[in-house]
């Protein structure tokens, strides 16, 4: 018995791992083919989704799950099996393929969840809805499937972006906010927005846009981008600026830029301000290659910006009201 019980965990293991390794293969193929383009953000808590893909050139997000196999059939074809209880967003893609030594398999399954669940071989065992697909690894093929797969090297492409793009310079930081104030202010956001049952968060891999905090409404399917900025202060000394570089400062009618105030004594203001990023530009000062926003920490008011304040223990609920359903 003993035997039996290793050898399955050995084997779920090697399933676990053989699922980490096709995702970040995939990770790294939309990234590299994309030059960027695609910016990849993983999920904080496991709620049905391995990723979300935004395409940076119309600001578009992509749910998305990858399913893998180390392996093909006896008969030549990659066999994918998945509750139907795992399918959460119609309009996800689903990215199956198989892993081949180092590299992806030369063929890539990219479909919606609900062309998947129309396509595939329906089963019910131990009353649980099983859903299966299975493909060869070559083009031109007869399968029903056919028309969703696409070469190794044109993943990009169903994704929105031509392989041939231009490379695209990667944003560079400065450090302003990227110190330690810069993450607990991060972290707080994080925190304050996990309170919400509905809301899914993710975190950029690798950080190089404005979105820092990635919220997805399980219900309604919406998108909020928070970049977040923590401005620390104390009786002797105040940061009573926010910059944002303007070269990387991309505004979106999804993104929103919210600012903490750090109190050095220990502890984060009870309001932050939650600012569309479209109304960023008629709110900042230019300087150069900055962005810059006045506040006064640790006071009653904040120039210009009092109508974009908002409770800090609130956070979540105001994300989820951003992000309501419409009725």
């Amino acid at each position: 018995m003993r035997i039996v019980e290793n050898d399955l965990r050995m084997q779920l293991r090697q399933t676990l791992a053989t699922g980490q390794v096709v995702e970040f293969k995939v990770w790294a193929e939309l990234v590299r083919q994309s030059s960027g383009g695609l910016h990849i953000f993983l999920p904080l808590r496991d709620m049905g989704l391995d990723a979300v893909v935004h395409r940076l050139s119309d600001d578009v997000y992509i749910p998305l799950q990858v399913k893998g196999r180390s392996e093909l059939t006896p008969a030549g074809q990659v066999h994918i099996t998945v509750t139907a209880s795992s399918l959460v967003d119609d309009e996800a893609l689903i990215v199956t393929t198989l892993v081949d030594g180092e590299r992806l398999g030369p063929m890539v399954l990219v479909v919606d969840e609900r062309t998947f669940r129309e396509l595939a071989s329906h089963d019910v065992v131990g009353g649980r809805e099983y859903l299966t697909a299975a493909f060869e690894m070559h083009e031109g093929g007869r399968s029903r499937w056919a028309p969703y797969l696409v070469t190794r090297e044109r993943l990009a492409e169903r994704f929105g972006i031509a392989v041939s793009v231009e490379a695209r310079a990667p944003a560079v930081e400065t450090g302003v906010d990227r110190g330690h104030v810069g993450f607990m202010g991060e972290t707080e956001v994080v925190r304050q927005l996990a309170k919400s049952s509905v809301l899914n968060l993710f975190r950029p891999f690798p950080d190089l846009e404005t979105v820092e905090v990635l919220v997805r409404h399980v219900e309604s399917h919406g998108f909020l981008g928070l970049q977040v900025k923590t401005c620390g202060w104390d009786a002797e000394h105040l940061e009573n600026r926010v910059h944002l570089r303007r070269s990387s400062f991309r505004p979106s009618a999804s993104t929103y830029v919210c600012v903490l105030g750090w109190n050095r004594a220990g502890s984060f203001d009870d309001s932050c301000l939650l600012i569309p990023s479209d109304a960023v530009a008629d709110l900042a000062r230019v300087e150069g290659e900055w962005l810059v926003l006045e506040l006064e920490p640790g006071a009653e008011h904040h120039l210009r910006l009092d109508e974009y304040r908002t409770v800090l223990s609130t956070l979540g609920a105001t994300a989820e009201r951003l992000l309501r359903p419409s009725p």
